[in-house]
């Protein structure tokens, strides 16, 4: 199959981003056979800068693209979070390819108003739209001629390639990068308290108060320099939601603390993970498994075998295929494959 992927690879970060999920799935995608051109959205957009032209940006990535389709027919687009391509684009192409399947792959979650606007917007143009929330909510999103289905973030092995459960001298016992935050919000409520309440815990949260936030290969030398990572949503309480950290943290080997709250312990075990209810058994487990090393170990072990076998990049873009072309799901994968239809 000929798919186009949309999406934001970042070039201007130099690399920087080479753990995005968009790079996965161009991966899964190629490694099951099909050709997939990339087309970088943003990046085409800033192009008009080069050569001193400060407006128009967005029209003229909107033209790359149609022309690109012309040359490449595709039989699949996927948008994956393609701020820059509008509506009327995706129109156009469709009138050009009679036949063509338009996917939209949104790995935020719905408690940013800015990301259901989104799903709102590319609703009234796309066939499915895979989401990484699952549930009732999506119900919200539903036309009559928009679908949607949830999907998990995927791990690459040839990304995630640390195994962080095969070493015992980690100077750091646990990891949670969160960007920017401070004390004051909930996320930031839960990491003061883990630094208040388990003082022996040798911690590193990029981003929180202040500290440095990292990417690139800074941000896996900081997965690979801890024993355990926290998956940290800034709100719980969506079904299957989770920052594409899961991935990140499972997928390179570390214990990962997660939130019974997401739902995730109905697909994985307390033997892969460590699942927690509250603050107090989330500190509880910590000062458990930093006492308990080889425990530790083991069940990392085999929640970043469970990961990588249930979630992989190709598994993701393969569910991503069968939804599009209409082959049967239900059985197949180890997540909900409901689809939400009107």
């Amino acid at each position: 199959m000929r798919i186009v992927l949309v999406g934001n690879f970042n070039e201007r970060r130099e690399g920087a981003n080479f753990y995005a999920t968009v790079r996965k799935l161009a991966n899964g995608f190629i490694r099951n056979g099909h050709q997939v051109m990339a087309f970088s959205d943003r990046d085409v957009a800033r192009e008009t800068g080069k050569w001193g032209i400060f407006r128009g940006g967005d029209a003229h990535a909107n033209e790359r693209l149609l022309r690109l389709c012309r040359n490449f027919r595709p039989e699949l687009l996927v948008l994956f979070h393609a701020d820059k391509i509008g509506n009327g684009t995706v129109r156009e192409l469709r009138a050009m390819l009679p036949a063509l399947r338009v996917a939209v792959v949104n790995i935020d979650a719905l408690f940013l108003p800015e990301n259901v606007a989104r799903i709102h917007r590319f609703a009234e143009v796309a066939d499915t739209t895979f989401i990484t929330t699952a549930g009732a909510r999506l119900d919200a999103f539903v036309t009559p001629s928009h679908s949607l289905t949830f999907i998990p973030n995927p791990a690459d092995p040839s990304i995630e390639t640390l195994q962080c459960f095969a070493h015992g001298d980690q100077p750091h016992d646990l990891f949670c990068a969160v960007g920017s935050e401070s004390a004051s919000t909930p996320r930031g409520r839960v990491l003061k308290e883990i630094e208040t309440s388990v003082p022996e815990a040798r911690c590193i949260f990029p981003g929180f108060e202040g500290r440095p936030p990292l990417s690139g290969q800074d941000y896996f030398d900081g997965i690979a320099s801890a024993r355990m990572g926290l998956n940290l949503n800034r709100e719980e309480n969506y079904h299957l939601y989770s920052s594409d950290r899961f991935a990140q943290y499972a997928g390179n080997g570390l214990l990962v603390f997660v939130a019974r709250s997401t739902g995730y312990d109905g697909i994985f075990t307390d033997e892969e993970f460590a699942f927690y209810r509250d603050t107090e058994e989330l500190a509880d487990k910590l000062r458990y498994f930093i006492r308990h090393d080889g425990e530790r170990q083991r069940i990392a072990r085999n929640g970043h075998e469970r990961y990588h076998a249930l979630f992989g990049e190709r598994l993701v873009a393969r569910y991503i295929e069968d939804v599009m072309t209409g082959r049967p799901v239900e059985g197949a994968y180890a997540w909900p494959t409901a689809i939400h239809r009107a």
